[in-house]
């Protein structure tokens, strides 16, 4: 449908004239079918089950790369689990499953260089797919212009050939550059070292056939009669021969004697060669020679750069050129809403670079590189949040993109402070420095939370074993609600730590305006005061309450989703782990947010009513464009108005954060003075 698309729109394109694009696209003759002399008949005969190496090196690759699961995502990369093409791409029809249909994907296409998929469509939509043999198809070119294919011709089981649309089926390959229209494969390139290796092990075999010894020749000391020499090789070869014969005495005629030759140098070099032959087949395929069992400089450290190699030099480009095929003609079936992918988040060997870049994203984000280009640099997979593209500079500096005049001290020679601010310049600049000094909470928080999600994990995981699929639910709820002490613990001690940080950075600032002495500060900040305590504690409730319901919801869809696939406990186990592994990082940071910015906003409000001196407050939304709109009209000039200290805001907030989820708005105190 698709081709045919392409080539109207080709023909309107074309100049005027007897001009045809594709006489310098290909040098095929048009209308005549394209035959390859390597079938994977042949190729399997003559390679894949005769040479241990290529053996090895084919099972290797379709190992690796079946073994990556296809996924469906939205545009924007999200995963579509239950897209009609993701279950018709994991379960592709009655006979093969989706690995099934992988590996002879990925074997057709190492062996010959060709794979053929031929897809059942109903209503526009993809219902299954079956494997095609291509040693029953081959493609054939046209001669109409702008027309790519005239079709495909089939082979059918009582050797008569059928034509058939040129959409018929979704052709695979790897590029051969001097034919367009049919691939060649790693195997075709090897052919000749494979030939060699193949016959070095037949002389071999013949060698010790012929009892394993060196070649030599029996001489008689007079001359024999055609009848004695054809019967003293006959005794020879039926007595002496055999691998049951070797190494027995050998007994011939009176006056025999046997004179050994020396080896031939190419006899002498025959493990040498085949060594040389072993990784040559391993440089064709791509892979370490160490997967073929080439075990010379195997080190830890080798084996695990090799099976690193693997993926990323083989098994990805391959799984690239597949999804764009993919993407090319079955995507656009589903209107575009749709893009085709492949999920690597289970390779191990791929997994052990994680740390690395972790650190790299770390020393990134610190040089002032916002959070989303480190991760669409390094490829990490993190979902967009609030802020990510802002890119800040160590704690102690500013944001990245301001001036050192920013900071200066203003207003008659004071520094920035949080009480009596007036001016938008003021705003701008104490925001700035509210906002590192919780952006630098994030990062410790978060990493106090992640092990109680990882803790939660296996507490559900270990619930949900051997239960029957009705019971997952209720079991994974009583587990999740197990870890709840855990949580409020944690939670607690993060919101008593935050509280005492910000009530203190306050006081900093009021002490020194409530002292009869300008220069010396006589009041300090009390963490544990009662109202403290009590925020704490009720805080902590009902914080840690909203996670585990949130938590379990994520759960349950996790296992509903399973359920209703008809998938095993095992299955469905294997999935709310790794819905964990790729969760749980997003979901600390954003509780790390919003914790931060609920105990900072109450334990600044709590400093202010402590030094007694606070009258009134003012709201002062984050200055960016992610802003609320509720929140920017509550700093906005047009419907600001100072706030008493003990009443709440416009939108029933007490301070900035107490309610909303990642508020990063801020607050300023006024004196009175």
């Amino acid at each position: 449908m698709f081709d045919n698309l392409r080539a109207k729109i080709a023909l309107a394109m074309l100049p005027k004239g007897n001009i045809n694009p594709f006489q310098v696209l290909s040098t095929r003759s048009p209308d005549i079918p394209i035959y390859s002399p390597m079938t994977v008949e042949k190729a399997t005969r003559e390679g894949y089950k005769v040479s241990v190496y290529v053996f090895r090196a084919v099972r290797t690759i379709v190992q690796a790369a079946s073994a990556i699961p296809w996924v469906v995502t939205d545009p924007d990369g999200n995963q579509l689990p239950k897209h009609p093409l993701k279950k018709v791409l994991d379960h592709p029809n009655v006979e093969f499953s989706g690995q099934d249909l992988n590996e002879i994907m990925i074997a057709h296409l190492e062996l010959v260089g060709n794979a053929l998929w031929m897809p059942v469509i109903v209503q526009g939509q993809v219902k299954e797919i079956w494997p095609v043999m291509p040693d029953l198809v081959k493609p054939i070119p046209s001669k109409t212009p702008g027309e790519w294919l005239k079709g495909w011709e089939i082979s059918s089981y009582d050797g008569t050939l059928i034509t058939t649309e040129p959409d018929r089926f979704l052709h695979f390959m790897q590029m051969d550059p001097g034919d367009l229209y049919w691939g060649t494969s790693p195997l075709i390139a090897a052919a000749r070292t494979i030939d060699t290796d193949n016959d070095a092990q037949d002389m071999q075999k013949i060698s010790m056939q012929n009892r394993g010894v060196t070649d030599g020749v029996f001489s008689h000391e007079t001359p024999m009669t055609q009848e004695q020499f054809v019967e003293a090789r006959r005794q020879v070869r039926e007595n002496f021969l055999g691998k049951t014969k070797a190494r027995e005495p050998w007994v011939l005629g009176a006056g025999t004697k046997w004179q050994q030759m020396s080896m031939s140098p190419l006899e002498m070099d025959f493990i040498a060669s085949r060594l040389q032959n072993k990784r040559d087949i391993a440089g064709a395929f791509g892979i370490s020679p160490i997967f073929l069992g080439d075990l010379e400089q195997s080190s830890y450290n080798n084996m695990m750069e090799a099976r690193k190699a693997l993926y990323e030099d083989v098994v990805i480009p391959l799984l690239d050129d597949a999804k764009s095929t993919l993407n090319l003609k079955i995507a656009p079936l589903y209107g575009g809403e749709i893009v085709i992918a492949y999920d690597t988040s289970k390779v191990a060997a791929l997994r052990e670079d994680f740390g690395k870049k972790v650190e790299q994203a770390k020393n990134l984000w610190s040089m002032g590189v916002p959070f989303q280009l480190v991760n669409e640099r390094l490829e990490m997979g993190f979902d967009e949040f609030e802020g990510w593209d802002v890119g800040y500079l160590p704690f102690n500096l500013a944001p990245a993109g301001s001036t050192p005049a920013e900071l200066t001290p203003v207003e008659g020679g004071k520094s920035i402070k949080t009480i009596n601010i007036t001016t938008e310049k003021q705003k701008d600049v104490y925001w700035k420095l509210v906002d590192r000094r919780r952006m630098a909470w994030w990062g410790v928080v978060s990493k106090k939370v992640i092990p109680l999600y990882e803790a939660e994990a296996k507490a559900v995981l270990d619930a949900v074993k051997g239960k029957a699929p009705g019971k997952l639910v209720e079991a994974a709820s009583r587990a999740i609600q197990s870890e709840r002490s855990q949580w409020e613990k944690t939670i607690t001690a993060i919101s008593a730590s935050i509280v005492a940080d910000f009530g203190e950075q306050i006081a900093d600032d009021l002490g020194v305006e409530k002292s009869d002495n300008l220069t010396e500060r006589k009041w300090t900040f009390d963490p544990m005061s009662v109202a403290a305590r009590a925020w704490i504690a009720k805080h902590g409730a009902a914080s840690v309450t909203s996670i585990l319901d949130t938590n379990l919801e994520d759960v349950k869809m996790v296992i509903l989703a399973g359920v209703e696939e008809n998938q095993t406990t095992t299955q469905i186990a294997k999935n709310l782990r790794q819905f964990y592994d790729d969760r749980s990082p997003f979901k600390s940071m954003r509780i790390a947010r919003t914790e931060t910015s609920q105990a900072a906003g109450f334990g600044q409000r709590e400093a202010a009513k402590q030094s007694g001196i606070v009258k009134t407050k003012q709201w002062i939304s984050s200055r960016d464009d992610r802003v609320r709109d509720e929140h920017l009209a509550m700093d906005s000039d047009s419907h600001y108005q100072a706030v008493p200290i003990d009443e709440p805001y416009p939108n029933g907030e007490m301070y900035p954060g107490e309610n909303s989820i990642m508020c990063r708005c801020a607050e300023s105190f006024g004196t009175g003075r």
